[in-house]
């Protein structure tokens, strides 16, 4: 009888992780959105940990006496393009959930696309806030086996 549980068992956590799939790498996709943020907003640093190139002499001067800092590219001014930096679902099946990131207004995605061309996708995670969310999936896959 306590083999047939712990194939019962086996089953519902199955179903649960199934059913739990895209929420929860939505969850993950939005805290390594933070983490990202986090480190263009706070280091002025691309997904490779280097610095983005600095402003131009003209734009620095602008936001200097506009009261903004200028030491490093941090792509915030209002905020509103960070806040519209979103997760959406690209696929889900019995395996996989499939989360890409993009802007939720127009604004926001022609900075997005603006600064590829000089600075690179400025929304993409580092190896390290990659490694961060493998190991928050692996965590919850774990606490639902209680492993």
């Amino acid at each position: 009888m306590a083999f047939e549980a712990l194939i019962q068992r086996i089953r519902q956590v199955k179903h649960n992780l199934e059913t739990a799939r895209e929420s929860e790498a939505t969850r993950i996709v939005l805290d390594q959105i933070a983490l990202t943020k986090l480190r263009v907003q706070t280091k002025g640093q691309n997904s490779d940990n280097a610095a983005f190139s600095p402003y131009v002499p003209a734009y620095a001067k602008e936001r200097k006496k506009a009261g903004y800092q200028v030491g490093y590219v941090d792509f915030t001014r209002t905020g509103r393009m960070w806040a519209a930096v979103r997760p959406y679902t690209v696929s889900v099946s019995v395996f996989s959930a499939t989360i890409g990131v993009t802007a939720a207004n127009q604004r926001a995605l022609d900075i997005i696309a603006g600064a590829r061309s000089k600075r690179g996708d400025i929304t993409a995670p580092s190896k390290a806030e990659i490694d961060l969310s493998r190991k928050a999936n692996l965590e919850r896959v774990r606490k639902a086996f209680r492993v």
